[in-house]
């Protein structure tokens, strides 16, 4: 049983449609005033714009321009005119309004990634303008690039931090946007019962602000909304509302109406009406084309008369459906082409405006140099004139004497950073060194007393021999510190074969007491030429491989390879060693001395990694660490190609 109510609705509605079949051109003249009372504004505008003098009266002529004419191919010019000027005036706000509508402009030129740019552009202006409106828009507008992009759970992060600005401004033409395009992607992630709530509030609020066009905008997302929940008597009426704005405002509009009754009869089993629609919309397209909707139209009506056996009209609604593809396709062709020249233009523009730029900083740099010159040159009369009067006088002496003072305060500092370096170096010397030298004095005093057989001394030979050459390793180390430290290196460059040094100092460790029957691997290719000081590569590759030794247990792997960096030679240290902590990572390439015990007990004094950063950075290269505690480390150092 159909309601009363109902049935009074369905009445009404065939009467409106056939009041439209009988008055199909009074809408024609109803959409073409429209486009009337547009042009005659843009041209007042544009004549005003033509008239004013001031840039900052045209800026804000232009940016009404604009607005008037954005559908039309002149907008871009006029737009980047705003632009340029609104930064020429330092005017952020109006920057980023014009920005957001350029990024429209190129949105409905399918040119989707430039109005992305273009909307985060005006929203970092806005930012800085602290203009919350403008906030609001470029949120709102990154928010419906990633509903396009059908990335729904970013679209509404957007659209939910534009609706904060927009609330506390009060704007309630921000919300009204707002809440409708927040509406679609709760729809799409399924939360229709959030999604209907921010759709009645948009319309509620467009209502209050007499905006009748976004109203029905509004009123047809719910429809499709409620379509998907299966409520469709309600979205018949919003549908409805939508096909009787745009029969007396916007021909486009009431097709897109048709276009869903249509869907909604089929679905209903209401096909007569369904075909009755189809009719009018039919009729509406002679008068002004809406392609896009009528292929919805064919696409449906064409099922319908397949499903009746009716094959001649679904064959009719088929010629017609490919003859509204084909020119679907054309258009798409010729936005396509149109925004490659728009995008193409773009680049021309900005290449000028660089190329500008360039010109600008060019002759402000010379103008800065000349007046430098000449306030250097004025500077330097006045203090030679200042200072021949002032050797007359007394205070000359208490400036030397503050300058004195400074730099006996300057020495004191730097006297005790050599203290404590030289502190350092003794504490090294009197407990790293002294060890392995006191194992020597003590075999010798046994060999002049005949205590060793010759079995004994040939068997301590080879520990005297590792720790005194661990011994060399350190105190090569502590020598080139020491000098950095007290005046500084020299470095003499050249091209080295990183392959040979790395071979050499491999074939040197073998017999350091750090070697415990590990397996070193110089996978570095043949001719792998860098430009360095040879002995300091020499120092960093062997600190580096004595500290993957330290660190490592027989039979471990250790791989020393490199690879290309631009003009950078890489070199890596791989080991399978135990690894370093985390909190020590920090540590090792510090200002402080820091080592950790080998896994054979071996200590360390710390310079090594010190004196090899050092090093590195004087041959201009860096230095860095990749470790997992228990998985290995590998070190890196960077230094240029021969």
């Amino acid at each position: 049983m159909i309601p009363e109510n109902t049935l009074t609705n369905k009445s009404y509605r065939l009467f409106v449609l056939f009041l439209c079949l009988i008055f199909i051109i009074p809408t024609h003249y109803s959409y073409s005033r429209q486009e009337e009372i547009h042009k005659v504004k843009a041209d007042s505008l544009y004549k005003l714009y033509r008239q004013t003098k001031t840039d900052s009266s045209r800026l804000y002529v232009l940016s009404e321009l604009v607005q008037e004419i954005h559908y039309s191919d002149t907008a871009l010019k006029y737009y980047q005119e705003a632009i340029e000027l609104a930064k020429l005036l330092q005017n952020k706000h109006l920057q980023a309004q014009n920005i957001n509508r350029l990024g429209v402009y190129y949105r409905n030129m399918n040119l989707h990634e430039e109005a992305l740019k273009l909307y985060e552009e005006a929203l970092e202006l806005s930012l800085e303008s602290g203009n919350q409106t403008q906030i609001g828009h470029s949120l709102n507008n990154i928010g419906q690039m990633y509903y396009y992009k059908e990335y729904f759970d970013e679209a509404l992060s957007y659209y939910e931090q534009a609706r904060k600005y927009f609330e506390e401004v009060n704007d309630k033409n921000g919300l009204g946007y707002n809440f409708t395009g927040m509406s679609l992607v709760l729809g799409e992630l399924g939360r229709y019962k959030d999604a209907i709530e921010l759709i009645d509030k948009a319309i509620i609020i467009r209502e209050e602000l007499k905006e009748i066009r976004q109203v029905m905008v509004s009123k047809f997302n719910r429809a499709n909304l409620l379509i998907d929940l299966g409520i469709y008597d309600e979205a018949e009426n919003d549908i409805w509302a939508l096909y009787e704005y745009g029969i007396v405002n916007d021909n486009v509009r009431a097709i897109n109406a048709l276009s869903k009754l249509v869907e909604l009869m089929v679905k209903t089993g209401e096909r007569e009406e369904a075909i009755k629609y189809a009719e009018l919309a039919q009729k509406l397209h002679e008068e002004k084309p809406v392609s896009q909707s009528m292929i919805e139209i064919y696409q449906i009506m064409n099922q319908v008369y397949f499903n009746m056996g009716d094959l001649e009209k679904s064959k009719k609604y088929q010629n017609l459906l490919q003859i509204e593809r084909n020119i679907i396709k054309n258009e798409k062709t010729k936005i396509y082409l149109a925004g490659l020249t728009i995008k193409n233009q773009k680049e021309q523009i900005d290449f000028l405006n660089r190329e500008k730029a360039l010109v600008e900083q060019n002759e402000r740099f010379k103008l800065y140099l000349t007046l430098g010159l000449i306030l250097s040159l004025l500077i330097i009369s006045i203090a030679y004139i200042l200072v021949f009067r002032a050797l007359k006088r007394e205070k000359i002496n208490l400036l030397q004497l503050s300058e004195s003072k400074k730099e006996i305060e300057l020495n004191k500092e730097e006297l005790q950073r050599l203290n404590h370096v030289k502190d350092k170096i003794f504490s090294i010397l009197a407990h790293d060194l002294k060890g392995p030298l006191n194992s020597l004095s003590g075999l010798v005093n046994l060999i002049q007393e005949d205590s060793l057989t010759k079995e004994e001394f040939e068997s301590y030979i080879p520990i005297i021999a590792e720790n005194l050459g661990n011994n060399n390793i350190l105190l090569e180390n502590i020598l080139i510190w020491s000098r950095s430290q007290m005046n500084g290196l020299e470095v003499t460059n050249v091209d080295i074969d990183v392959r040979v040094i790395v071979q050499k100092n491999i074939e040197y460790l073998y017999h350091s007491g750090y070697f415990k029957g590990q397996v070193m691997i110089n996978d570095i290719p043949e001719h792998t030429f860098a430009r360095a000081d040879k002995n300091m590569l020499e120092i960093i590759i062997r600190n580096l491989l004595s500290n993957a030794l330290k660190f490592t247990k027989k039979n471990d792997q250790i791989v020393i390879s490199s690879y290309k960096k631009e003009d950078n030679l890489v070199i890596k240290i791989s080991d399978e060693g135990v690894g370093i902590l985390r909190k020590n990572l920090e540590k090792l390439f510090g200002n402080e001395f820091f080592s950790t015990p080998g896994t054979h007990q071996e200590r360390g004094t710390g310079i090594g990694l010190i004196l090899t950063k050092e090093l590195v950075q004087i041959n201009k290269g860096t230095i860095w660490v990749e470790s997992e505690y228990g998985a290995g480390s590998t070190f890196y150092f960077e230094i240029p190609l021969a």
